[in-house]
């Protein structure tokens, strides 16, 4: 109970400071994390050794310090993104690309890595169009409570991480509605088979590409013996511009390179466009999460 009202409390405070302030004590508290000893800077400086070792030590350190920037911004961002309204959110977005790609009424695959602002970019395409989002549970009662209602508020839908979750998720493509799904997180075996991320083993959810063959009709039944592609799998992100600059919002249609007959070859091809994307501008994922935890840490 304690540690829930402590969380939520510090969470509320964090949204009532200007977005600019908020953002630029996170680069302060990105710096010290740096300098000081703590678990978030050793899984960081690990993950980008292991996924970008054609850079040499003192830029892998340099990467390490602004990595460790956007990440604490990005947890200076969150009182934002779960008190303000859906609206309020997203006048912080400066331009769009790709907004066209949401044109029509059509399932609709929409994933992100955890990279820039996802919270913001899932409350962003709520406003565009119906939107389920896959969601687990925080463990402490009054912060997921404080989530939820701040995700809900955007516009957005909550599926839970369960057999019940997949069924909303079902539901919602069967009426051409857009799911929101966050692949990078690394599932319970059960869920998961193993791909490359970076060239690295990381079990890899294959909820997506499964989600993804229920709408695409058998090879056999095309005249030109090709998949024949009903659903649209697009890659999004919301990129941070700087300290009270904002964010640009860009899609990418990626369902030609994750159409596949095989699940195995779709969930990597899911894997090679999120590393595309986290290649152009590194610093801004959230490289602390343990992403190999369990094929390179056993």
């Amino acid at each position: 109970m304690m540690k829930s009202f402590l969380a939520t409390s510090i969470i509320r405070i964090f949204g009532l400071l200007p977005m600019a302030i908020a953002q630029r004590l996170g680069l302060l508290i990105g710096h010290l994390l740096y300098w000081l000893p703590n678990r978030t800077k050793q899984e960081t400086t690990r993950n980008i050794a292991r996924c970008l070792p054609y850079l040499d030590s003192p830029s892998q350190q340099r990467l390490v310090q602004k990595s460790l920037c956007h990440t604490a911004m990005a947890m200076m961002e969150m009182g934002h993104n779960w008190c303000d309204s859906g609206a309020a959110n997203c006048k912080r977005v400066r331009h769009v690309e790709g907004v066209a790609l949401l044109d029509g009424v059509r399932p609709r695959i929409i994933v992100t890595p955890h990279f820039g602002n996802w919270e913001l970019f899932a409350a962003w395409l709520a406003q565009q169009s119906p939107l389920t989002a896959l969601y687990k549970p925080a463990k402490l009662a009054g912060l997921d409570e404080l989530i939820s209602q701040g995700r809900q508020g955007a516009g957005m839908a909550l599926a839970p991480a369960s057999a019940k979750g997949v069924m909303m998720l079902k539901r919602a493509l069967k009426k051409h509605e857009s799911l929101l799904i966050l692949p990078d997180q690394e599932p319970p075996a059960q869920s998961a088979i193993e791909a490359t991320f970076f060239g690295q083993p990381a079990y890899t959810m294959t909820l997506v590409a499964q989600l993804m063959r229920g709408f695409v009709a058998p090879k056999s039944s095309s005249p030109t013996n090709a998949p024949v592609k009903q659903i649209q799998v697009l890659l999004g992100w919301a990129k941070r511009l700087g300290p009270g600059q904002g964010f640009a919002i860009e899609l990418l249609d990626i369902s030609e390179q994750c159409l596949h007959e095989s699940l195995q070859d779709s969930v990597q091809s899911i894997n090679d466009a999120m590393a595309d994307l986290i290649a152009h501008h590194p610093e801004q994922y959230q490289w602390e999460y343990r992403r190999f935890k369990q094929t390179l840490e056993q």
